[in-house]
């Protein structure tokens, strides 16, 4: 049903989903009609992502991004989820999330034409008013008043500033961003400076602040500074904070999230994700009780998003043969 040529195409459109920490984990191969998408265990990013939550939920939107690409050739996709089978031997070193049957007859799905348009954008956003007419997601709640905004933007310069206080969380996040364009996976993997938004000058901080002097900035509470983001915080229109039910699994969780960040781009919206929120337990526990997200609910993501006040920033992701197995 699918040729090779075809099946790269697919897997090119599907790799634009949102990574975190743009590990970009998924991998995807073709068994007759079926699409197999299962993530690459030797991706992991232990510190950051020691439950591979962060995995499930990246390889989550890579499969919704392959549906959504299958459904604009005309093919029909069934979904099956199988993060929570645990199944690590099917193929070797990965854990499979999902296989995705294709047939004949599918329609293109409408948020198809927004995979390709939506981008992270981490700096200041557009001061205006959002609008939100369009807007159908009921597992998020949008948080659009000033003094609430405040209240997150603050807490996640907290969290943030926790985490970092972590020697080993520090090495692997130096290890995982490019400073310099002449790292060799500047254009594939990673968290570029450019991707940053990230001047020169800045970057020469970051690898000296968040390596050999963090503990004499700490002393002097200079790592406050280095690592603050509340400014720009301020300037985003909506903050959505993603919750979904206790039970679901990361691959579905994944695919919700994708739509909800399709949705936003097709209003016009660039993201930037406070990862931070979610990955300090306290902190998470503090937004959800400020938002009234029960216990039956899971947040899972908290995300700043407005309309970007620069040209989008180069893209980076992993050429097709680390991501395709034939």
């Amino acid at each position: 049903m699918l040729d090779h040529d075809a099946f790269e195409r697919i897997v090119t459109e599907a790799n634009q989903a949102p990574s975190v920490h743009n590990a970009q984990p998924a991998r995807w191969r073709l068994q007759r009609d079926v699409i197999e998408v299962a993530a690459d265990l030797s991706v992991q990013l232990p510190e950051a992502d020691p439950d591979q939550s962060a995995i499930g939920l990246s390889c989550g939107a890579a499969v919704e991004a392959t549906m959504l690409a299958c459904t604009a050739r005309g093919f029909q996709t069934h979904v099956v989820d199988h993060w929570d089978d645990n199944n690590r031997h099917t193929w070797r070193a990965h854990r499979l999330a999902a296989q995705i049957y294709l047939s004949e007859g599918g329609r293109p799905d409408a948020l198809y034409d927004q995979l390709g348009a939506r981008f992270t954008w981490r700096s200041n956003f557009e001061q205006e008013t959002p609008r939100l007419f369009g807007w159908t997601r009921q597992d998020t709640t949008l948080v659009l008043d000033a003094p609430t905004r405040t209240w997150f933007a603050d807490h996640n310069d907290t969290a943030s500033l926790a985490i970092l206080n972590r020697p080993a969380f520090r090495r692997e996040l130096l290890s995982w961003i490019r400073l310099d364009p002449v790292h060799p996976r500047w254009s594939f993997d990673g968290l570029s400076r450019e991707a940053l938004l990230m001047p020169k000058a800045v970057a020469r901080k970051v690898r000296l602040g968040f390596g050999p002097l963090w503990s004499l900035l700490r002393l002097t509470g200079g790592t406050k500074a280095l690592t603050a983001e509340r400014a720009q915080t301020l300037t985003a229109p909506v903050i959505a904070a993603f919750h979904v039910p206790a039970g679901l699994s990361a691959t579905e969780a994944g695919r919700a999230y994708l739509r909800l960040w399709l949705e936003a781009t097709r209003l016009g919206f660039a993201g930037w994700p406070m990862a931070a929120l979610t990955d300090h337990a306290p902190t998470r526990a503090a937004v959800a009780k400020r938002l009234n997200i029960g216990a039956d609910r899971r947040l899972v993501q908290v995300i700043r998003f407005g309309k970007p006040t620069g040209p989008r920033p180069p893209r980076a992701r992993r050429p097709i043969a680390e991501i395709m197995n034939d």
